[in-house]
């Protein structure tokens, strides 16, 4: 069980709707509607995981810029940022600095739309909060 938010307003015509990001297509997606700084898209992984890897599926057919500069956390630990536009992102946790999480987000700090197909996440869990073991 996840669930899947965002901090600017959301496209809302019904065919880029929030769950478009998680819906394991990379023929749909979502995008965000407001151009002001500090666009966030997340998801709720339901519990905390060990996270591995997360990969990011940018836009093909345009705006595939608009993600540069847009950072991937796993809760508040900072685990990359793009640095140019790709179709694809993969940002792998290493083991020997294993990273646990309960929400990734994805944060566009510049005054841009975040695009996207799809947010993965590779991870192990659920753990209890108390019961992390690195």
């Amino acid at each position: 069980r996840h669930g899947v938010g965002y901090d600017s307003d959301l496209a809302t015509d019904g065919q880029f709707t929030h769950d478009r990001n998680v819906d394991n297509s990379i023929r749909t997606y979502t995008h965000t509607r407001s151009t002001a700084n500090n666009n966030k898209i997340w998801i709720e992984l339901g519990g905390v995981f060990r996270i591995h890897k997360i990969k990011i599926w940018n836009l093909r057919h345009c705006c595939k810029e608009q993600i540069v500069g847009s950072h991937i956390y796993a809760d508040d630990e900072l685990i990359g940022t793009v640095m140019q536009a790709l179709h694809t992102y993969d940002f792998t946790v290493s083991d020997k600095d294993p990273t646990y999480a309960s929400r990734i987000t994805l944060h566009q700090p510049l005054a841009l739309l975040i695009h996207i197909l799809e947010l993965q996440v590779w991870g192990s869990g659920p753990f209890q909060q108390d019961d992390k073991f690195a």
